[in-house]
């Protein structure tokens, strides 16, 4: 796309003149003809390129309903394992889904301020970018927001420090232990992010 737009933005700049005694010449004919053709394809190429974005979204989507289904049965069996039933609640490969799933969006969310870029630098009548971008980049937010959420899980139950670490029972004005862990791997470390644990025993969250 990059490539495209600055081949257009050039012959734009180099060919179009616009002017009474230029309009008869056919030599300046073909070459608006030419450079109609070049804004054609760029505009596209600008198309295709958001519908497959939209797709992407779409896919997405569906891909974190399924791991929120998964996460149900998982929590269904620490339950389970609380009780002092048997179940596997190793997270370790519920923990890749989800950070391949964010790399995708975290990927998807740096494509789409690159389309920003290009659109400020070439934009005209009609750009897709101009009316498509902003609601993208919204459904995408949306989107990261949903994951990172859904991605804090309490990997260990609060449990009392005596009676063998049994889960589940707890006493008023006793410590206890937990532990949380966020599902999403990130791999940058520019940016900075906090939780905030919040025990309501009336109405828990």
């Amino acid at each position: 796309l990059e490539d495209l737009q600055d081949a257009f933005d050039f012959c734009y700049k180099v060919h179009y003149q616009p002017g009474q005694e230029r309009n008869r010449d056919p030599q300046y004919i073909q070459q608006l003809q030419a450079l109609q053709a070049k804004l054609q394809n760029l505009d596209r190429q600008r198309r295709e390129v958001l519908a497959q974005m939209q797709q992407l979204l779409g896919r997405s989507e569906t891909l974190r309903e399924l791991l929120q289904q998964e996460l149900g049965g998982w929590r269904e069996r620490q339950r389970r394992l609380c009780l002092g039933g048997p179940g596997d609640t190793n997270l370790r490969l519920l923990e890749t889904w989800f950070t391949e799933l964010g790399q995708g969006l975290f990927q998807l969310r740096q494509l789409l301020r690159a389309l920003n870029d290009l659109q400020q630098k070439v934009t005209y009548e009609r750009d897709p970018l101009v009316a498509e971008t902003p609601l993208l980049e919204q459904r995408l937010q949306e989107q990261l927001t949903h994951l990172l959420r859904s991605a804090f899980v309490v990997e260990q139950q609060p449990s009392t420090p005596n009676a063998g670490k049994r889960p589940l029972v707890l006493r008023t004005a006793s410590k206890f232990s937990t532990r949380a862990r966020l599902l999403v791997r990130l791999h940058d470390r520019n940016h900075r992010m906090e939780a905030k644990i919040h025990i309501d025993r009336w109405d828990p969250p």
